[in-house]
């Protein structure tokens, strides 16, 4: 899954004469996209920027017209199934238009023609986030778009809050099946071969978590 990142920062902007020495902050906000490449067959991605529209983060409108054939699949932890949209004959139909792709989350796109093509998100980088991480199997991704290894404070790792028990499970589109680490007696092991998992820019993953599992926060910092 190829991604490319461009944010945007309009802080601190210059104001009055060019001997002045006076400033006015239009914004905080970090605003920009990230283009997520869908290879053929299916693809685990993860949508990191709250686009800000009437509703947020709609499937349909983060991706309005996709190859025909395409379908997302976004999955129900309480269920265990997956609710599905799919977009034929130049629309979406399916379980639930108004599913969304929140920042935190993650769902499966099934590219059914044989070329790869392109989803571009728009919109804001959350400052603060987090993510519940519930008991049993969930997708889940890093709101903030940032890549790396999940154990580690930022920027060498993604301070996810592993506990004992956790798995972690990659999608690998090559072969249709998962890359699987676990943490267990106070390390990771796995495929791995002992390193924390690595998420990319654009990926979600699925955990499997025992109960009374700590939220993934994260706080983004602007500026020195």
């Amino acid at each position: 899954m190829r991604t490319k990142t461009l944010l945007l920062t309009a802080a601190l902007t210059a104001a009055g004469a060019a001997t002045s020495l006076a400033q006015a902050v239009y914004s905080q906000n970090i605003v920009g996209y990230i283009n997520v490449t869908n290879y053929p067959g299916y693809n685990l991605i993860a949508n990191q920027l709250n686009n800000g529209a009437a509703t947020p983060n709609k499937v349909v409108e983060l991706i309005p017209t996709p190859p025909e054939g395409t379908f997302v699949f976004k999955f129900n932890p309480a269920t265990g199934g997956y609710t599905i949209i799919d977009f034929a004959d130049g629309a979406w139909e399916g379980d639930d238009l108004n599913l969304k792709a929140n920042p935190g989350e993650g769902i499966f796109v099934k590219n059914a023609t044989a070329n790869p093509f392109t989803v571009t998100f728009l919109g804001e980088v959350q400052l603060t986030s987090s993510v519940a991480i519930t008991s049993g199997y969930s997708i889940i991704s890093s709101v903030i778009p940032a890549g790396g290894p999940l154990s580690g404070t930022p920027p060498a790792g993604l301070n996810f809050p592993t506990q004992e028990g956790d798995f972690v499970y990659q999608f690998n589109r090559a072969t249709g099946g998962y890359i699987v680490n676990d943490f267990a007696d106070n390390a990771w092991e796995g495929d791995g071969n002992g390193a924390p998992p690595a998420i990319s820019i654009g990926e979600a993953f699925f955990v499997k978590a025992g109960a009374s599992h700590p939220a993934w926060a994260r706080t983004f910092t602007v500026g020195p």
